[in-house]
């Protein structure tokens, strides 16, 4: 099973018990901007406690490994493909505030054969620059923003852009590293 069937894999489950979730990180990145190689899916998703055990019944625990406290506890939770070592990281919405946000402006995309809600361009642009700065740093997700801004900057909204950026306290990286970037030529 490769990262796309895996994506696919567990989209058909989420979708079937209902629960919200988005694309995030380097695939949505990539999807937006200048591809890339990585070593897993990344997922925000909406799950209630009421989730977590269908979610679990699903899972072949022979063939993947799933950490129920990990979701029970509202933690981040890897599910492993024990047969390839793919992998889909589960990031709860509740644990950061502008996740929900994020979930109610997703796209809908087919990415590689595969249905998916992906996060919107400006999420994924603001969702890369805190990772950076939780990082302390991180010239992958900075390289990965100046790639969505090259390609994507006709079509952003640059109102919503900017002002989450300021509400999130990223200006000043999204100044020195973005917009000062011989790379990228953007109306901000």
């Amino acid at each position: 099973m490769s990262q796309v069937d895996l994506l696919a894999f567990v989209a058909a489950i989420l979708d079937d018990l209902k629960v919200p979730w988005m694309l995030v990180g380097s695939h949505a990145a990539s999807f937006y901007g200048e591809p890339r190689s990585t070593h897993d899916v990344d997922l925000v998703v909406d799950l209630s406690d009421d989730h977590i055990a269908p979610l679990l019944d699903r899972i072949d625990s022979a063939r993947y490994y799933l950490s129920e406290s990990a979701l029970r506890e509202g933690r981040m939770a890897n599910l492993i493909d024990t047969q390839t070592g793919d992998k889909v990281d589960l990031f709860f919405a509740a644990a950061e505030p502008a996740n929900h946000a994020a979930l109610m402006r997703r796209r809908y995309e087919t990415i590689l054969g595969v249905p998916v809600a992906i996060a919107s361009v400006e999420d994924t642009i603001l969702a890369k620059l805190r990772w950076n700065r939780l990082m302390g740093g991180s010239e992958r997700q900075i390289r990965d923003v100046r790639g969505i801004v090259r390609l994507q900057s006709g079509s952003l909204n640059w109102d919503l852009l900017n002002q989450e950026i300021d509400a999130s306290g990223l200006r000043d990286v999204w100044k020195t590293e973005i917009v000062r970037s011989p790379e990228v030529r953007n109306d901000s």
